[in-house]
Protein backbone atom coordinates (compact mmCIF):
# COMPACT_ATOMS: atom_id res chain seq x y z
CA UNK A 1 0.00 0.00 0.00
CA UNK A 2 1.35 3.58 -0.96
CA UNK A 3 1.39 5.70 1.96
CA UNK A 4 0.90 9.07 1.39
CA UNK A 5 4.27 10.80 2.05
CA UNK A 6 6.09 8.56 -0.34
CA UNK A 7 7.08 10.68 -3.14
CA UNK A 8 6.07 10.73 -6.66
CA UNK A 9 8.09 10.33 -9.46
CA UNK A 10 7.96 14.64 -9.98
CA UNK A 11 9.29 14.92 -6.38
CA UNK A 12 12.30 12.79 -7.18
CA UNK A 13 13.11 14.74 -10.32
CA UNK A 14 12.74 18.35 -9.10
CA UNK A 15 13.90 17.95 -5.61
CA UNK A 16 17.00 16.26 -6.73
CA UNK A 17 17.54 19.84 -8.48
CA UNK A 18 18.48 23.44 -7.20
CA UNK A 19 15.89 24.46 -4.93
CA UNK A 20 15.42 26.71 -1.72
CA UNK A 21 12.65 25.69 0.57
CA UNK A 22 10.32 28.59 2.52
CA UNK A 23 9.98 28.00 6.20
CA UNK A 24 8.13 29.78 8.78
CA UNK A 25 8.61 27.20 11.81
CA UNK A 26 4.73 26.00 11.08
CA UNK A 27 3.72 23.03 11.18
CA UNK A 28 2.92 22.94 7.62
CA UNK A 29 6.51 24.55 6.52
CA UNK A 30 7.70 22.31 9.23
CA UNK A 31 5.97 19.20 7.56
CA UNK A 32 7.83 20.41 4.35
CA UNK A 33 11.65 20.64 5.55
CA UNK A 34 11.60 17.61 7.83
CA UNK A 35 10.06 15.20 4.67
CA UNK A 36 12.91 16.26 2.39
CA UNK A 37 15.15 15.71 5.01
CA UNK A 38 13.33 11.97 5.30
CA UNK A 39 14.18 11.25 1.57
CA UNK A 40 17.84 13.02 1.95
CA UNK A 41 18.41 10.21 4.57
CA UNK A 42 16.59 7.33 3.05
CA UNK A 43 18.96 8.25 -0.10
CA UNK A 44 15.82 8.86 -2.52
CA UNK A 45 17.35 12.37 -3.52
CA UNK A 46 20.43 13.56 -4.11
CA UNK A 47 20.78 16.80 -2.49
CA UNK A 48 23.92 17.20 -1.07
CA UNK A 49 22.97 21.52 0.32
CA UNK A 50 19.67 21.70 0.78
CA UNK A 51 18.60 26.21 1.10
CA UNK A 52 16.01 27.18 3.99
CA UNK A 53 14.98 30.48 4.18
CA UNK A 54 13.29 31.66 7.05
CA UNK A 55 11.81 35.43 7.59
CA UNK A 56 11.74 36.50 11.22
CA UNK A 57 8.86 39.60 11.61
CA UNK A 58 9.95 40.22 15.25
CA UNK A 59 6.59 39.68 16.55
CA UNK A 60 6.73 35.75 16.86
CA UNK A 61 5.37 33.77 19.38
CA UNK A 62 8.72 32.36 20.88
CA UNK A 63 8.01 28.93 21.94
CA UNK A 64 7.71 28.77 18.21
CA UNK A 65 10.80 30.58 17.11
CA UNK A 66 12.47 28.30 19.76
CA UNK A 67 11.13 25.59 18.18
CA UNK A 68 12.02 26.83 14.64
CA UNK A 69 15.96 27.63 16.43
CA UNK A 70 16.03 24.20 17.32
CA UNK A 71 15.14 22.62 13.97
CA UNK A 72 17.25 24.48 11.90
CA UNK A 73 20.26 24.09 14.10
CA UNK A 74 19.32 19.98 13.75
CA UNK A 75 18.88 20.33 9.73
CA UNK A 76 22.44 22.61 9.63
CA UNK A 77 24.55 19.43 10.69
CA UNK A 78 22.48 17.64 8.60
CA UNK A 79 24.27 19.66 5.70
CA UNK A 80 21.66 22.54 5.01
CA UNK A 81 21.85 26.00 4.68
CA UNK A 82 19.52 27.61 7.16
CA UNK A 83 19.40 31.06 6.78
CA UNK A 84 17.51 33.54 8.70
CA UNK A 85 15.72 36.76 7.20
CA UNK A 86 14.40 40.11 8.96
CA UNK A 87 12.65 42.93 7.33
CA UNK A 88 13.82 46.50 6.97
CA UNK A 89 12.65 49.42 9.74
CA UNK A 90 9.93 50.48 7.49
CA UNK A 91 8.18 47.09 6.95
CA UNK A 92 7.75 45.88 10.29
CA UNK A 93 4.11 45.12 11.06
CA UNK A 94 3.85 47.69 13.91
CA UNK A 95 6.18 50.53 12.05
CA UNK A 96 3.49 49.70 9.48
CA UNK A 97 0.49 50.11 11.15
CA UNK A 98 1.49 52.98 14.28
CA UNK A 99 4.15 55.03 11.77
CA UNK A 100 3.14 54.66 8.20
CA UNK A 101 -1.03 54.26 8.92
CA UNK A 102 -1.47 51.24 7.24
CA UNK A 103 -4.98 49.64 8.22
CA UNK A 104 -4.51 46.03 9.61
CA UNK A 105 -5.72 43.47 7.19
CA UNK A 106 -9.34 42.01 7.74
CA UNK A 107 -9.46 37.79 7.72
CA UNK A 108 -10.35 36.05 5.06
CA UNK A 109 -9.20 38.67 2.77
CA UNK A 110 -9.28 36.96 -1.07
CA UNK A 111 -5.88 39.13 -2.18
CA UNK A 112 -2.46 39.56 -0.87
CA UNK A 113 -1.76 40.31 2.66
CA UNK A 114 0.08 43.52 2.74
CA UNK A 115 1.90 42.44 6.13
CA UNK A 116 2.72 39.19 5.08
CA UNK A 117 4.30 40.74 1.50
CA UNK A 118 6.29 43.17 4.10
CA UNK A 119 7.51 41.28 6.99
CA UNK A 120 8.01 37.74 5.30
CA UNK A 121 8.05 37.79 1.16
CA UNK A 122 10.10 40.98 0.50
CA UNK A 123 13.03 40.20 3.24
CA UNK A 124 12.78 36.47 1.80
CA UNK A 125 13.22 37.60 -1.66
CA UNK A 126 15.53 40.10 -1.26
CA UNK A 127 17.84 37.46 0.11
CA UNK A 128 17.10 34.67 -3.05
CA UNK A 129 18.01 37.17 -5.46
CA UNK A 130 21.24 37.19 -4.71
CA UNK A 131 21.66 34.30 -2.72
CA UNK A 132 19.56 31.25 -4.19
CA UNK A 133 18.45 29.70 -7.50
CA UNK A 134 16.23 27.23 -9.00
CA UNK A 135 12.68 26.09 -7.69
CA UNK A 136 10.91 27.70 -4.44
CA UNK A 137 9.44 25.19 -2.23
CA UNK A 138 6.64 25.88 0.10
CA UNK A 139 4.68 24.37 2.42
CA UNK A 140 1.10 25.81 1.42
CA UNK A 141 -1.48 23.09 1.25
CA UNK A 142 -5.46 22.47 -0.24
CA UNK A 143 -7.81 22.28 3.29
CA UNK A 144 -6.28 25.24 5.26
CA UNK A 145 -9.49 27.62 4.60
CA UNK A 146 -12.21 27.90 1.91
CA UNK A 147 -10.46 31.13 1.09
CA UNK A 148 -6.54 29.73 0.64
CA UNK A 149 -8.63 27.05 -1.10
CA UNK A 150 -9.81 29.40 -3.75
CA UNK A 151 -6.60 31.32 -4.30
CA UNK A 152 -4.57 27.74 -4.86
CA UNK A 153 -7.10 26.61 -7.64
CA UNK A 154 -6.33 29.68 -9.73
CA UNK A 155 -2.89 28.12 -9.88
CA UNK A 156 -3.20 24.44 -9.42
CA UNK A 157 -1.31 22.71 -9.15
CA UNK A 158 1.99 24.80 -7.84
CA UNK A 159 0.89 27.00 -5.21
CA UNK A 160 -1.39 29.89 -4.11
CA UNK A 161 -1.94 33.36 -5.75
CA UNK A 162 -1.95 35.24 -2.57
CA UNK A 163 1.66 34.63 -1.64
CA UNK A 164 1.23 31.71 1.22
CA UNK A 165 2.49 32.16 4.57
CA UNK A 166 5.61 30.51 4.29
CA UNK A 167 6.38 33.17 1.62
CA UNK A 168 5.95 31.80 -1.44
CA UNK A 169 6.48 34.74 -4.55
CA UNK A 170 3.97 35.55 -7.56
CA UNK A 171 3.21 32.22 -8.91
CA UNK A 172 5.47 31.33 -11.74
CA UNK A 173 7.82 28.20 -13.45
CA UNK A 174 10.03 28.06 -10.39
CA UNK A 175 7.59 27.50 -7.52
CA UNK A 176 6.56 23.93 -6.57
CA UNK A 177 4.49 22.79 -3.49
CA UNK A 178 5.45 19.46 -2.74
CA UNK A 179 2.97 18.82 -0.03
CA UNK A 180 0.24 20.97 -1.73
CA UNK A 181 -2.59 17.80 -1.29
CA UNK A 182 -2.01 16.59 1.97
CA UNK A 183 -4.79 16.57 4.50
CA UNK A 184 -4.45 18.11 8.52
CA UNK A 185 -4.56 14.60 9.27
CA UNK A 186 -1.62 13.64 7.10
CA UNK A 187 0.17 16.65 8.48
CA UNK A 188 -0.40 15.61 12.30
CA UNK A 189 0.35 12.08 11.69
CA UNK A 190 3.69 13.32 9.84
CA UNK A 191 5.01 15.32 12.48
CA UNK A 192 3.99 12.93 15.07
CA UNK A 193 6.47 10.73 13.44
CA UNK A 194 4.11 8.02 12.28
CA UNK A 195 5.32 6.08 10.03
CA UNK A 196 7.71 2.88 9.33
CA UNK A 197 9.22 1.70 12.09
CA UNK A 198 12.89 1.79 10.46
CA UNK A 199 12.18 5.04 9.19
CA UNK A 200 11.13 6.49 12.64
CA UNK A 201 14.01 5.77 14.08
CA UNK A 202 16.40 7.21 11.38
CA UNK A 203 14.33 10.09 11.98
CA UNK A 204 13.88 10.15 16.01
CA UNK A 205 15.99 13.56 16.12
CA UNK A 206 13.66 14.97 13.82
CA UNK A 207 10.42 13.97 14.99
CA UNK A 208 11.72 14.71 18.98
CA UNK A 209 12.03 18.87 18.06
CA UNK A 210 8.30 18.22 15.77
CA UNK A 211 6.42 16.64 18.48
CA UNK A 212 7.28 19.26 20.49
CA UNK A 213 5.81 21.59 17.87
CA UNK A 214 2.35 19.76 17.27
CA UNK A 215 2.08 20.03 21.03
CA UNK A 216 1.93 23.73 21.03
CA UNK A 217 -1.14 23.31 18.35
CA UNK A 218 -3.45 22.08 20.46
CA UNK A 219 -4.59 19.18 18.40
CA UNK A 220 -8.62 18.10 18.86
CA UNK A 221 -9.79 14.98 17.24
CA UNK A 222 -13.23 13.74 16.60
CA UNK A 223 -15.17 10.60 16.35
CA UNK A 224 -13.17 7.18 16.59
CA UNK A 225 -13.49 5.53 12.59
CA UNK A 226 -14.56 2.05 12.35
CA UNK A 227 -10.85 1.11 12.03
CA UNK A 228 -9.76 2.73 15.47
CA UNK A 229 -8.43 5.85 14.07
CA UNK A 230 -9.54 9.47 14.58
CA UNK A 231 -9.24 12.34 12.47
CA UNK A 232 -7.89 15.68 13.32
CA UNK A 233 -10.82 17.86 13.80
CA UNK A 234 -9.06 21.28 14.55
CA UNK A 235 -6.02 22.87 15.15
CA UNK A 236 -5.23 26.20 16.99
CA UNK A 237 -3.78 29.20 14.58
CA UNK A 238 -0.75 30.92 14.83
CA UNK A 239 0.57 34.31 13.11
CA UNK A 240 2.45 36.72 14.27
CA UNK A 241 1.59 38.15 18.20
CA UNK A 242 -2.05 39.86 17.95
CA UNK A 243 -2.25 38.45 14.29
CA UNK A 244 -5.43 41.19 12.83
CA UNK A 245 -6.02 38.16 10.19
CA UNK A 246 -7.04 35.76 12.99
CA UNK A 247 -9.88 37.98 14.68
CA UNK A 248 -11.88 40.58 12.85
CA UNK A 249 -13.50 41.61 16.42
CA UNK A 250 -12.17 43.30 19.26
CA UNK A 251 -12.50 40.28 21.12
CA UNK A 252 -9.68 37.94 21.13
CA UNK A 253 -9.81 34.31 19.68
CA UNK A 254 -10.01 31.13 21.78
CA UNK A 255 -6.63 30.13 21.04
CA UNK A 256 -4.73 33.32 22.17
CA UNK A 257 -6.81 33.51 25.07
CA UNK A 258 -5.78 30.08 25.83
CA UNK A 259 -2.22 30.66 25.05
CA UNK A 260 -1.83 33.32 26.85
CA UNK A 261 -4.73 33.42 29.42
CA UNK A 262 -7.52 35.15 30.03
CA UNK A 263 -6.23 37.87 32.09
CA UNK A 264 -3.31 38.57 29.22
CA UNK A 265 -2.35 41.97 28.12
CA UNK A 266 -1.44 40.78 24.64
CA UNK A 267 -5.74 39.56 24.57
CA UNK A 268 -6.28 43.33 24.06
CA UNK A 269 -3.78 43.66 20.95
CA UNK A 270 -7.36 42.59 19.25
CA UNK A 271 -9.27 45.35 20.45
CA UNK A 272 -6.40 47.67 19.31
CA UNK A 273 -6.47 46.08 15.72
CA UNK A 274 -10.46 46.79 15.47
CA UNK A 275 -10.12 50.19 16.56
CA UNK A 276 -7.37 50.75 13.58
CA UNK A 277 -9.84 49.61 11.29
CA UNK A 278 -12.99 51.14 12.22
CA UNK A 279 -13.84 53.54 9.13
CA UNK A 280 -14.45 56.85 11.83
CA UNK A 281 -10.70 56.26 12.73
CA UNK A 282 -9.26 56.28 9.12
CA UNK A 283 -8.79 59.34 6.64
CA UNK A 284 -11.40 59.13 3.54
CA UNK A 285 -12.36 60.48 -0.01
CA UNK A 286 -15.12 60.57 -2.07
CA UNK A 287 -14.51 59.26 -5.30
CA UNK A 288 -16.54 60.58 -8.53
CA UNK A 289 -15.93 58.10 -10.85
CA UNK A 290 -16.92 55.17 -8.28
CA UNK A 291 -19.85 57.65 -6.69
CA UNK A 292 -18.56 56.35 -3.55
CA UNK A 293 -16.35 56.82 -0.26
CA UNK A 294 -13.08 55.72 -0.44
CA UNK A 295 -11.06 54.74 3.32
CA UNK A 296 -7.45 54.74 3.59
CA UNK A 297 -4.43 54.90 6.15
CA UNK A 298 -5.13 55.12 9.96
CA UNK A 299 -5.35 59.18 10.89
CA UNK A 300 -2.57 60.65 12.47
CA UNK A 301 -4.28 61.55 15.80
CA UNK A 302 -5.40 57.74 15.91
CA UNK A 303 -1.98 56.80 15.29
CA UNK A 304 -0.67 58.20 18.61
CA UNK A 305 -3.21 56.75 20.81
CA UNK A 306 -2.92 53.47 19.42
CA UNK A 307 0.86 53.63 19.97
CA UNK A 308 0.31 54.98 23.00
CA UNK A 309 -2.73 51.74 24.19
CA UNK A 310 0.19 49.09 22.27
CA UNK A 311 3.21 50.90 24.68
CA UNK A 312 0.80 50.41 27.70
CA UNK A 313 0.31 46.46 26.89
CA UNK A 314 4.26 46.05 26.05
CA UNK A 315 5.08 47.09 29.57
CA UNK A 316 2.13 45.00 31.71
CA UNK A 317 2.76 41.72 29.34
CA UNK A 318 6.57 42.06 29.19
CA UNK A 319 6.96 41.47 26.06
CA UNK A 320 9.07 43.50 23.09
CA UNK A 321 6.58 44.47 20.27
CA UNK A 322 7.99 47.60 19.55
CA UNK A 323 11.91 48.29 19.90
CA UNK A 324 13.86 51.48 20.59
CA UNK A 325 14.54 51.89 17.24
CA UNK A 326 10.82 50.97 16.45
CA UNK A 327 9.81 53.61 18.76
CA UNK A 328 12.53 56.43 16.88
CA UNK A 329 10.97 54.96 13.49
CA UNK A 330 7.01 55.39 14.18
CA UNK A 331 7.62 59.27 15.89
CA UNK A 332 10.01 60.68 12.82
CA UNK A 333 6.76 59.24 10.81
CA UNK A 334 4.84 61.46 12.74
CA UNK A 335 7.17 64.29 12.45
CA UNK A 336 7.67 64.01 8.72
CA UNK A 337 3.48 63.38 8.52
CA UNK A 338 4.10 60.40 6.43
CA UNK A 339 1.23 58.43 5.04
CA UNK A 340 0.88 55.51 2.72
CA UNK A 341 1.68 56.26 -1.24
CA UNK A 342 -1.60 58.40 -2.69
CA UNK A 343 -2.62 59.55 0.76
CA UNK A 344 -1.92 63.06 2.92
CA UNK A 345 -2.28 65.10 5.22
CA UNK A 346 -5.37 67.08 3.23
CA UNK A 347 -7.21 63.85 3.46
CA UNK A 348 -7.47 64.08 7.45
CA UNK A 349 -9.52 66.92 6.63
CA UNK A 350 -12.68 64.81 4.92
CA UNK A 351 -15.03 63.25 7.00
CA UNK A 352 -17.78 61.02 6.06
CA UNK A 353 -21.38 63.37 6.41
CA UNK A 354 -22.65 59.92 7.57
CA UNK A 355 -20.36 59.40 9.67
CA UNK A 356 -19.25 62.39 11.17
CA UNK A 357 -23.52 62.04 12.30
CA UNK A 358 -22.88 59.05 13.67
CA UNK A 359 -19.90 60.18 15.93
CA UNK A 360 -22.11 63.27 17.08
CA UNK A 361 -24.43 61.02 18.14
CA UNK A 362 -22.32 58.63 20.25
CA UNK A 363 -20.75 61.55 21.63
CA UNK A 364 -23.86 62.96 22.88
CA UNK A 365 -24.93 59.49 24.64
CA UNK A 366 -21.95 59.57 26.59
CA UNK A 367 -21.79 58.03 30.12
CA UNK A 368 -21.77 60.50 32.81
Amino acid sequence: MKLFYEPTAEHIAKLSGTWTASYSGGKDSTSLVTWIEWLRRTKQIDCPQPKLVQSDTEVEYALLQDNSQKMMELLRKSGWECVQVKPLIHEKLYNRILGIGNSPVHPGGRKMRWCTRATKIDPMERWRKTQAEGLVLTGVRYGESVVRDQKLMKHKPTGCSAGGECGLPEISSNTYGPIINWTLCEVVDWLNGMMRKDDRQLMADVFCITGELLGMYDVKYGQENFDGTRNVASVARFGCIGCPAIEETAIAPRSSIERHGIDSPLNELYAVMHDARRLVNRACRFNVKKNKWGYGPIRMAVRKQLFARIMDIQRRAGIVLITPEDDRFIKQCWRKKVYPRGWSEEDEATVEPELELIQLFIKGHQPC
